[in-house]
């Protein structure tokens, strides 16, 4: 009937994939195929291991759940793993939990390729998650006030400028935006700044090639500039080397707009 179909729904249907998992994105979806862990996302920072133990056990028999902590603080961020002792018992889960109220917010069940040592951590500047620290408004059930480290620009809507320290891979910027739009993939290195951009002719002035600490770089469909200018004026190398890099060049928008969120940083949101 109707209702048997809720439990036959066991093919992953997720875009997410985390880049720092070290599987290849074709890996990563076979793993899926088989996986028994699940990712389970925006969850309040007050809500107790044995309160999602009790909650996930109702659509199977729970083996552990690996809390999500601050990298720094090692207290719970807002995410977990829950790991099945089979494929059936986490589609359910994925099935009858995703998009569910768990402590008063709407709770975010997706499959995920397994947990491996580190995934554990936020990834945020802070320790957090990404997606906390560059939100801008009060939540008091994620740490309150979000650091707003991910600014629009004013009269550029479309436009966001991270300000925060680190020069890392930040994979996605949260969730979906209020209005459900997916958030900007990042930007491939390839702009010029406009020209004045820097006070000049279209180029940093001397010395800022590399864009020192404390300057911003900007994401969005087209963001004022890359931030991975070589000292040949402006023009972006673009070929992804450095850490996180990998692939840059060679990999369009397309796949990096993808998923949901966060992580990035291959975080989920």
């Amino acid at each position: 009937g109707a209702m048997a179909h809720l439990y036959q729904e066991l093919s992953p249907n997720t875009q997410y994939y985390d880049k720092k998992s070290g599987l290849s994105k074709a890996k990563w979806a076979e793993a899926l195929k088989v996986s028994r862990t699940l990712y389970i996302g925006n969850l309040s920072f007050y809500t107790s291991e044995e309160q999602i133990y009790e909650l996930f056990s109702k659509c199977g028999e729970v083996k552990r759940v690996i809390m999500g902590l601050n990298r720094y603080k090692k207290s719970p961020c807002g995410f977990c793993f829950v790991e099945y002792y089979t494929h059936e018992q986490a589609a359910q889960a994925v099935n009858l939990l995703n998009k569910t109220t768990f402590d008063d917010r709407l709770i975010r069940v997706d499959w995920d390729a397994g947990v491996s040592e580190g995934r554990q951590f936020g990834r945020g500047e802070s320790g957090d998650q990404w997606r906390d620290d560059f939100r801008g408004d009060f939540d008091e059930a994620r740490g309150g006030q979000g650091r707003n480290l991910l600014r629009k620009i004013e009269d550029q809507p479309n436009r966001q400028v991270y300000v925060g320290k680190l020069r890392n891979d930040h994979g996605r910027f949260g969730g979906k935006g209020a209005d459900g739009e997916e958030p900007p993939a990042k930007r491939q290195r390839q702009d010029v700044p406009p020209s004045g951009f820097w006070g000049g002719p279209g180029f940093p002035p001397t010395g800022m090639e590399g864009f020192g600490p404390g300057l911003p770089m900007a994401f969005g469909p087209a963001a004022p500039y890359g931030y991975g200018f070589g000292p040949d004026k402006g023009k972006a190398k673009g070929k992804g080397k450095g850490k996180g890099g990998k692939g840059k060049g060679g990999r369009d928008n397309k796949d990096r707009s993808r998923g949901a969120g966060g992580n990035n940083d291959g975080e989920k949101r």
